[in-house]
């Protein structure tokens, strides 16, 4: 039987998180290149101190296939109460049985994580979460619906370098998997994904708002970047001065007409 991209991806992810967890903090060589690309300082230091997190989502489809896929940079801030060994999530992914399954679970967007007395509200997941509501047109699409890959799976407070990831390891562990889901978009937010997408050669198809064809946005400096993704779908970045949010449902609706109706200007590769 041919094994999908799919689930190789989730397989080695099972396997490493699950070796991690035993107490193996060896990098496998396809890891070590995508490990070595970003070398933050300061708060943007990366910590081994807690397990990688490569995506979030039903990768598998195990209880539903993925209908929106979201780019972002790394997983965060390491928090030792929740992704050391022994602590809360890392004892989650182990119940579970494997990563993949733990991560169907919307861990961020849970109690464990989002009690006031802990982390809150995840104000990341949720806007994206509303994102793919308003996108899908469907609002009572859930977690299940989101599937969240990172650029960089290791965790850092914050990102003090350029991310300049292996284009094999993004195609191998991101492209490949994202090529068998029944998306045409593929979304990213904020203006670093717009640098990553050029350091990984993606080829420009189109330009929207600031420095692009105007498409109806009422935000200043709103800019749309599409690309293509070797699947043949598309990657679309978007980015405005002073958030690295999705936009609201105005402006969304607003990119949906441009995106899906075909208005958008296209770029010759």
């Amino acid at each position: 039987m041919t094994t999908s991209a799919r689930q190789r991806v989730a397989a080695f992810w099972d396997a490493h998180v699950e070796s991690w967890l035993s107490g193996e903090d060896q990098l496998p060589r396809t890891l070590q290149g995508w490990f070595d690309s970003y070398v933050g300082v300061g708060p943007g230091a990366v910590t081994r101190e807690g397990f990688p997190e490569p995506y979030h989502g039903d990768l598998l489809g195990l209880e539903h296939t993925p209908r929106m896929v979201v780019l972002g940079l790394n997983p965060g801030e390491f928090r030792t109460r929740f992704q050391a060994r022994g602590g809360i999530f890392a004892k989650e992914v182990a119940e579970h049985g494997s990563y993949s399954r733990w991560a169907t679970t919307c861990p961020y967007n849970r109690p464990a994580w989002t009690l006031p007395q802990e982390m809150g509200e995840n104000r990341y997941y949720r806007a994206r979460l509303v994102f793919t509501r308003r996108w899908l047109q469907d609002p009572s699409a859930d977690h299940r619906d989101l599937l969240i890959f990172e650029c960089y799976p290791w965790h850092s407070k914050s990102i003090t370098a350029p991310l300049r990831p292996p284009p094999e390891s993004i195609e191998e562990f991101v492209w490949e998997p994202i090529a068998e889901l029944p998306v045409r978009d593929v979304f990213a937010f904020g203006r670093p994904w717009d640098g990553i997408a050029r350091a990984l050669k993606l080829p420009l198809t189109g330009e929207l708002g600031s420095g692009g064809t105007a498409y109806g946005s009422k935000v200043p400096g709103r800019a749309v970047r599409t690309y293509g993704l070797p699947s043949g779908q598309r990657l679309v970045v978007e980015w405005h001065p002073g958030s690295a949010g999705p936009p609201s449902a105005e402006e969304t609706a607003l990119l949906r007409d441009a995106l899906v109706g075909g208005s958008h200007a296209e770029v010759s590769p």
